[in-house]
């Protein structure tokens, strides 16, 4: 078994045979012309290379916790510059070549068991829904169902998998916002339908963002003291620390409007917002019936059997049920 062979069976579901023969496999490996009790890095997700261990001890972390996803390349048990340096090009060729048949799957391991149909809302009540999706998961199902139109005849990238490729690349490298704008409107002259493409970052991270895959940036005091947001979104300065928000700013000094759109935040946090989450698992049928499976099918006869139960739930529930 080679070593690509093994990685391919650490990828498998845990603890399936193809797992714990990847993992034996892995061991073997990492332990050729060492002795039986040499200790080594453990690439569990827990330990992430920073603990030696045992050989028994790293074959039941991988076992329980599952091999650090990331760890490709074997850097610490074994594989040498010349083996990474013959296997690279072979590697990034056939990544290359997989990207638009693997885009479906990357959709879905992304927002869950998602068909390529538009779901219908088929709940009873008074406040039902018109049947069909909203705007937002429209958009979402109309990219999802472009991913295998090729950007021209006999390419083997679509749209979609282009511009998640592109995003790679200019994340890996560093590129600046400018830089990318040069190459979208080179690429545009250069390649067939290139005018299809998106003639900015801007429109590209408008593409990338029906995915539901964007964030929201807030301002942090550089203290941690407190958010720019909701009631102190315009604020200039922290309210507890009397901090500047804005770099190369005296702390305590208020900014004008025109000074403000000019300035740079010296903190901010990047924050994944929880409806558009909850919405995307609620895309299909059977993620939203197991999402409701706590409220409309658990046993209920006064046991504690599931969080539900307890009086902290029941607690949130009914000071929701309030506010409506």
């Amino acid at each position: 078994m080679d070593l690509e062979a093994i990685k391919r069976l650490l990828r498998s579901p845990r603890p399936s045979d193809e797992y714990l023969a990847g993992v034996k496999g892995f061991l073997d490996f990492a332990y050729m012309g060492k002795k039986a009790d040499t200790k080594i890095h453990c690439p569990c997700v827990k330990c992430v290379n920073r603990f030696l261990l045992k050989r028994d001890d790293v074959y039941g972390h991988l076992v329980c916790d599952g091999m650090l996803l990331g760890y490709t390349v074997w850097g610490c048990h074994g594989e040498t510059a010349a083996y990474i340096s013959a296997n690279k090009r072979k590697r990034s060729k056939g990544e290359r070549k997989n990207l638009n048949s693997n885009m479906h799957q990357l959709v879905h391991d992304a927002f869950g068991n998602v068909d390529n149909e538009p779901p219908v809302n088929d709940r009873d009540g008074p406040n039902r829904l018109e049947p069909g999706p909203d705007s937002e998961t429209q958009a979402f199902f109309d990219l999802l169902g472009g991913e295998d139109v090729p950007l021209w005849k006999g390419c083997e990238l679509s749209k979609l998998s282009f511009l998640v490729l592109l995003f790679n690349i200019k994340s890996t490298n560093k590129w600046s916002n400018k830089s990318l704008n040069d190459l979208l409107a080179v690429l545009q002259q250069a390649i067939p339908n290139g005018k299809k493409l998106p003639r900015t970052f801007a429109e590209a991270k408008k593409i990338i963002g029906k995915l539901g895959l964007s964030y929201e940036r807030i301002h942090v005091c550089e203290q941690d003291c407190q958010l720019f947001w909701k009631e102190k979104e315009s604020d200039d300065f922290c309210s507890i620390c009397g901090k500047s928000r804005w770099k190369n700013t005296p702390d305590k000094t208020t900014l004008t409007k025109k000074e403000r759109r000019k300035a740079s935040p010296k903190k901010v946090l990047r924050y994944f917002p929880i409806k558009p989450r909850l919405k995307r698992l609620f895309m299909h049928k059977e993620t939203a019936a197991a999402l409701r499976w706590h409220d409309e099918e658990r046993t209920k006869d006064g046991a504690l059997r599931h969080p539900a139960d307890s009086e902290a739930w029941k607690h949130i529930d009914s000071k929701q049920l309030r506010q409506k």
